[in-house]
C-alpha cells in the first residue's frame, strides 16, 4: 500500500463517505474513487462494500485501520517535532517537572534565576515522569526535573541532589521517628511512584488507611489529621507547618534527577540555569540537613 493509498483509505474511514473524504483531502470525488480502486487492486481485496449508498469497511479494512491509526499518530508526532525544531532556542528554556516540585521547589528556583536573567523567556509544565520523557522525545521541553532516574532511548539522567525524606504527622510531637515504629493503621500511601519505591526499601506498609496519587494530596490529608505519611522535604515545607515535619531514623533520601536528551546540545542559558539550580540546591540542602538532624531537635526550623 502506497502512502497515497493509505491517505485515501484513512480519510474514508474517518469521514464515512467518499465525498467527505475527497473534500478533506482537497481532491475531486472521481480522483478519490480512482485512488481507492487502485488501493484495492494493489492489495488484492475489497476495502469497502456499498450498502444502501454507504461505504461499509470490510474485516480486512478494520484490521488495517487499527495499524493506520498508529501510523497517523506517529505522523502527528513528527509534525509536532518539526514545529518544535523550528523554535529559536537561544533565549528560551522549556522546563518540565513533577507536580509536587512545581508547587514547591521549582517556582522558588525560577524566581531567583529570573532576578539574574530578566530577559529570559521560560516555559514551565508539570507532568508525571512518563509524560515528561515523551515531551523530551518530541523536544517540547529542554529539561525535566523528576524524583526518579530514567534510562530510555536518548534520555540521560543526572542526579543533581539527594533530597531528604521526612515523616509528616499533625499529631506527632516526639522528634525523630523510627520508620519501623510508624503506625501502619494511620498510614497514607503517597502513590505508586518513586517515593513509594524508596520507602519500600526500608519498610513494607501492607496496610494503608488511604491511598493517594500525588505527594501534595498526601500532605493535604496529613494537614487535616487523617493520618501520617512520608514525603520529600520540599513538598512538606511548602504545605505543612514545621511542627508537622520530622526526621526519619535511619535518614532516607530520594534522588532529584535532571533529564535531557543526549543528542541535543543545551543552549548557553540552559547550561547557566542547570549550574544555578545545582549551586542553590547544595546550599539549601546543607541548611535543611543541619535543621533536620541536630541533637534534641524535634522538627525542622522554618528556612528563610
Amino acid at each position: 500500500m502506497k502512502l497515497r493509498h493509505l491517505e485515501i483509505f484513512h480519510a474514508v474511514m474517518i469521514c464515512g463517505t467518499l465525498s467527505r473524504a475527497a473534500e478533506s483531502l482537497n481532491i475531486s470525488q472521481p480522483a478519490a474513487s480512482k485512488a481507492l480502486k487502485n488501493a484495492e487492486m494493489k492489495l488484492g481485496f475489497k476495502l469497502f462494500q456499498r450498502v444502501r449508498g454507504k461505504l461499509l469497511p470490510s474485516s480486512e479494512a478494520l484490521t488495517l485501520f487499527e495499524k493506520a491509526q498508529n501510523i497517523y499518530q506517529d505522523l502527528d508526532n513528527l509534525r509536532l517535532l518539526a514545529d518544535n525544531l523550528a523554535r529559536d532556542p537561544r533565549a528560551k528554556i522549556s522546563l518540565g517537572c513533577l507536580p509536587s516540585l512545581g508547587l514547591s521547589l521549582v517556582p522558588e528556583m525560577v524566581t531567583d534565576f529570573y532576578q539574574q536573567n530578566a530577559n529570559l523567556v521560560m516555559t514551565l509544565t508539570t507532568e508525571h515522569t512518563e509524560t515528561l520523557v515523551k515531551k523530551l522525545d518530541l523536544r517540547e521541553i529542554d529539561l525535566a526535573l523528576t524524583l526518579q532516574p530514567v534510562q530510555q532511548g536518548e534520555i540521560i539522567t543526572t542526579t543533581i541532589a539527594e533530597v531528604p525524606l521526612v515523616y509528616i504527622d499533625r499529631d506527632y510531637r516526639q522528634g525523630v521517628v523510627a520508620i519501623d515504629e510508624i503506625d501502619q493503621q494511620r498510614w497514607i500511601s503517597p502513590g505508586p511512584h518513586s517515593l513509594s519505591a524508596a520507602i519500600a526499601t526500608r519498610r513494607d506498609f501492607s496496610t494503608t488507611r488511604l491511598n493517594v496519587q500525588t505527594y501534595y494530596m498526601a500532605t493535604e490529608f496529613v494537614k487535616r489529621g487523617m493520618g501520617c505519611s512520608i514525603t520529600d522535604i520540599f513538598s512538606a515545607r511548602h504545605n505543612l507547618t514545621p511542627t508537622m515535619i520530622h526526621p526519619i531514623s535511619p535518614p532516607m533520601t530520594i534522588p532529584l534527577c535532571l533529564l535531557r536528551r543526549a543528542d541535543v546540545s543545551l543552549s548557553p542559558i540552559a547550561h547557566k540555569f542547570v549550574d544555578f539550580i545545582c549551586r542553590q540546591l547544595r546550599k539549601q540542602l546543607q541548611e535543611i540537613n543541619l535543621g533536620l538532624y541536630p541533637e534534641n531537635k524535634k522538627s525542622i526550623a522554618p528556612q528563610g
